[in-house]
């Protein structure tokens, strides 16, 4: 990757990410530790992001047949209802449903893991990154700037996991890498949708 490149990814992905703070931070006030504390995610959460991208995937695919079907037949009236769960997100409300679990809770669920994702998707990012810089044509002077962003970037990056207890840190690195592709093609299945 050539060092404009490297600096221009690191820097999209620095503005992109809501998480990204500095590693010192303020002890939380007793309010925002007694909200954390009574919404605490636990392996089962972790199983019901897992359940419920698929189930959100599958509706999505649904709404995506159905769509290409109303085009085909050039019915702009059932292009509107295949959209419209998609654009309501009723594809959420159901899948919470069919979890049993109220709505805002799988959001919340549903963004937390995804946050976490992304974050640490992006630490893992920067690491290779500075593994790689030996193997760059840059000269001494660009190695070394491009190594101080790198490791500025990393110091700011929070750890996700650093909230999580032993069992779940432990079942969400495993579970990482197939979370990671779901949350993807839940994300391009929207985008796709929602651009027509």
């Amino acid at each position: 990757m050539r060092p404009l490149h490297l600096q221009l990814s690191v820097l999209v992905l620095a503005c992109a990410f809501p998480l990204l703070a500095t590693a010192q931070s303020a002890a939380p006030s007793a309010a925002t530790a007694k909200a954390d504390a009574e919404v605490a995610l636990a392996v089962a959460d972790l199983d019901l992001y897992q359940r419920g991208l698929q189930l959100e995937i599958e509706a999505l695919k649904l709404a995506q047949q159905r769509l290409q079907s109303a085009r085909d037949a050039r019915d702009d009236v059932s292009e509107s209802a295949a959209l419209q769960p998609v654009l309501t997100r009723q594809y959420e409300r159901n899948a919470a449903k069919a979890l049993n679990v109220d709505l805002r809770r799988y959001r919340d669920v549903k963004r937390r893991f995804g946050d976490m994702l992304v974050l640490g998707e992006y630490i893992d990012q920067l690491n290779a990154q500075l593994e790689q810089l030996h193997q760059s044509g840059m000269s001494t002077k660009q190695r070394a700037d491009q190594r101080k962003a790198l490791e500025d970037a990393r110091a700011k990056a929070v750890d996700p996991y650093a909230v999580l207890d032993v069992a779940l840190r432990d079942a969400l690195k495993q579970r990482a890498d197939a979370l990671m592709r779901l949350r993807v093609d839940n994300r391009d299945l929207v985008q796709e949708l929602t651009s027509r």
